[in-house]
């Protein structure tokens, strides 16, 4: 699947580029609505506020402890 986004300010090539590729399923041509940058202010993300590890090892002993 392509996806082809297409900026705001150019609606009519959206329009053209639709009609261009209509009828393929593989292709879709979509406008693009966001308004600006995500993280406009520059300030870094919060920190991790997760206490532990989420991963834990397993309980059994491995394969070879026995050997």
């Amino acid at each position: 699947m392509y996806y082809v986004i297409i900026g705001r300010d150019c609606a009519t090539m959206q329009q053209e580029l639709a009609t261009a590729v209509q009828g393929r399923e593989d292709v879709r041509v979509i406008l693009n609505r966001r308004y600006g940058e995500r993280r406009a202010d520059g300030q870094p993300k919060s920190p991790d506020r997760r206490r532990k590890e989420r991963r834990r090892r397993p309980d059994f002993p491995p394969a070879d402890a026995d050997a």
